[in-house]
């Protein structure tokens, strides 16, 4: 019955949000679009876009979908959310495969399930360039399988994939992300070879290293644009609110349970965001104290590589989004993704907890401490809950925003400057009008016959 959950639960997540896009989005081109657009697609085919310093920050494996999308699907936006969504259901299955093989509860199932297809993550699943962030991270999850298996028994195959994986990941799909999770791989590395006394697992770390490094080198000749972000330093901001950065901290934590979009409906106040943040926090501690008060990763790595790796995404958030100053910026729909592999990482030590930490005597985990981790599964489920429901909501304007997407980017010669860059969401109208010309010249997306 687990392992037909195992599948059907993610396959059901999938026709939901399947569901939820047809009902809230048009197949047509608009905000970071443009940018692809104007750089590849007036020789998608060429070779040459292959051959640049920067090319690991472009996401390689993005080349080829765009051939694809091009070729067979007229560069359809819709195509490529889509196949986000089979990515990010692959990911359910493995993390439901594991929870099936350890004979989890129903409730655990459905929790995690809700956080993989959580409507948390709108932004990237409404914008179809955002599919290479999902497939991404079912390889991450993958890996951490894969991993996590290897580290229970070896053999050839687990260690060839152990070395392939990571560096194809971070080189073709990873791009930013590649910095959190190969932080996580190489502490995992350093400590299993610690622990279980076999240098060679730390050896593990030197093709994630080397693959991180020339990710870091490319990085280095990409374009960084950030609008809207300070040019100050973070002395000069420090110096001024000592206060932002507790505060920008404490609320990406809080974003795990509650997304922005439900701060901002029902008005709730930044103390009380914080206040839930202090709480997922100590909730991140307590599944960490778990892991290795009862050595929960003797028996399986794979929560805690999902909990550190989600550990290390907040924090590089924290490093590298402060400039906005916003304290709730980092609550934004479009890092969802990252943190849920952190909560999920929580959950499962949970479910693993409360499903195996027993003796002939009794629970060996304290009322307490069962007590907690039912009131975190409310507590997550409610956000979920809450944030589905709003979601569905909005699904209708919306859709309302994207038909006036549709018309306004089919009449782009006749719009005004401020009318592109307000509707289409790109931060100039002038490469707006050279992305929709292209495209219009080629048969493309909403030009397509």
């Amino acid at each position: 019955m687990k392992k037909f959950l195992a599948f059907f639960l993610p396959v059901l997540g999938a026709i939901y949000l399947s569901a939820y896009i047809r009902s809230a989005v048009l197949d047509v081109v608009y905000t970071d679009y443009m940018r692809i657009i104007n750089t590849y697609l007036y020789h998608p085919f060429s070779p040459a876009l292959y051959f640049r310093k920067d090319t690991l920050t472009r996401l390689p494996i993005t080349y080829f979908e765009r051939m694809i999308n091009i070729k067979f699907f007229n560069y359809s936006t819709m195509f490529d959310m889509h196949l986000g969504i089979i990515f990010l259901a692959m990911m359910g299955i493995i993390i439901g495969i594991f929870m099936a093989k350890k004979n989890f509860k129903l409730v655990y199932f459905i929790l995690v399930m809700m956080i993989v297809f959580s409507l948390s993550q709108w932004e990237m699943i409404t914008n179809g360039t955002g599919w290479v962030h999902f497939f991404a991270f079912f390889f991450f999850v993958l890996h951490f399988y894969i991993l996590d298996s290897y580290m229970q028994r070896e053999t050839k195959t687990k260690l060839i994939l152990n070395i392939i994986l990571p560096v194809f990941t971070i080189l073709f799909a990873a791009g930013s992300y590649s910095l959190a999770y190969g932080a996580t791989l190489t502490v995992a590395y350093i400590f299993y070879a610690i622990y279980k006394k076999r240098v060679k697992i730390s050896l593990f770390a030197i093709p994630v290293i080397i693959a991180t490094a020339m990710f870091m080198y490319s990085y280095i000749y990409s374009d960084k644009v950030n609008a809207g972000a300070t040019t100050e330093s973070i002395v000069t901001v420090f110096g001024r609110d000592p206060m932002y950065f507790l505060l920008f901290g404490l609320n990406t934590f809080a974003s795990d349970i509650l997304s922005i979009e439900i701060v901002n409906e029902f008005n709730i106040n930044i103390f009380i965001t914080c206040i839930i943040g202090v709480v997922v926090i100590v909730f991140y501690i307590f599944a960490l104290y778990l892991n290795f008060k009862y050595k929960i990763y003797e028996k399986t790595a794979f929560p805690l590589l999902l909990l550190v790796s989600g550990l290390f995404s907040h924090i590089m958030v924290i490093l590298t989004r402060w400039i906005f100053l916003h304290p709730l910026y980092a609550m934004s729909s479009r890092y969802a993704l990252q943190f849920g592999a952190g909560l999920i990482g929580v959950i499962l030590t949970f479910g693993w907890a409360k499903t195996y930490l027993k003796n002939p005597q009794g629970e060996r985990i304290s009322i307490f401490s069962k007590v907690a981790i039912s009131v975190f599964v409310l507590m997550v489920f409610a956000g979920n809950i809450a944030t589905a429901g709003n979601e569905v909501r909005m699904a209708k304007y919306r859709l309302e925003s994207f038909e006036i997407k549709m018309e306004v980017a089919k009449n782009f010669e006749n719009e005004s400057d401020e009318t592109l860059k307000t509707v289409l969401q790109y931060h100039s109208p002038k490469k707006i009008r050279e992305a929709l010309s292209l495209i219009k010249s080629k048969n493309l997306n909403i030009f397509a016959e």
